[in-house]
């Protein structure tokens, strides 16, 4: 990763605002697909496609959470970062862009057609290949955001926003579209946030070093 601070906070907070923001225009369109998602199917392409990209960025922002710490927690937060980025990716490519191609091929059929393909949108939601590759980029999501709880904790961060953290795993276990969605990754941005600037406040600025620095001496680096 980019040690180059600019960088580093357009990714670490940028991605989660932006993606917090773009959950807020995503559809719900589970129940009717031919009236709810049919009519909407080159949107719904276009938000999975961004979506694609940016849940890659989070990957990142999860990793940035502890660049420059080698505890073992640290690397357990990396580790599940990347495996959070690769299957939750997979799992939403499947569920978002396939389905949209299929639910954009609708536009202009007959009824008749418009329920098979309906159909076999539906045979995707439901698909447990699909849901297993969610399953493991949620949990892997978990992983990285407690282990880097961890690692910033014993690596002296400012306490009170890294109990914001558990914020975005709890959300994140529902769904990533409204209202679960802007929840998780705005949650996400706050408590980053904070911790950015409360442990900039606490270390001055040609000294600031985050997350190198430790402010306190008697702080276990482990």
């Amino acid at each position: 990763m980019s040690s180059n601070p600019i960088l580093r906070r357009l990714v670490l907070l940028g991605t989660p605002l932006v993606t917090a923001v773009l959950m807020l225009f995503h559809p719900l369109p589970y129940e009717d697909i031919v009236g709810e998602l049919v009519p909407v199917a080159s949107w719904w392409m276009a938000l999975h496609t961004i979506q694609f990209v940016l849940f890659a960025f989070m990957g990142a922002a999860v990793w940035l959470l502890t660049e420059g710490l080698d505890s073992f927690a640290a690397t357990v937060s990396k580790v599940a970062a990347l495996v959070f980025a690769l299957f939750y990716d997979i799992g939403d490519a499947v569920a978002g862009i396939s389905t949209g191609i299929l639910a954009r091929s609708a536009t202009n059929l007959p009824a008749g057609e418009q329920a098979a393909i309906a159909g076999a949108v539906e045979i995707l939601f439901r698909d447990p290949t699909k849901n297993l590759f969610f399953t493991v980029g949620i949990f892997a999501w978990i992983v990285a955001l407690v282990a880097a709880a961890v690692a910033l904790f014993w690596a002296g961060a400012p306490r009170a926003p890294l109990f914001v953290l558990p914020l975005p795993v709890f959300f994140m276990s529902f769904d990533h579209a409204f209202p679960f969605g802007s929840l998780t990754f705005g949650s996400f941005f706050l408590a980053v946030l904070w911790i950015e600037l409360a442990w900039r406040k606490r270390v001055p600025d040609e000294e600031y070093t985050y997350p190198d620095a430790v402010p306190d001496s008697g702080t276990s680096s482990r």
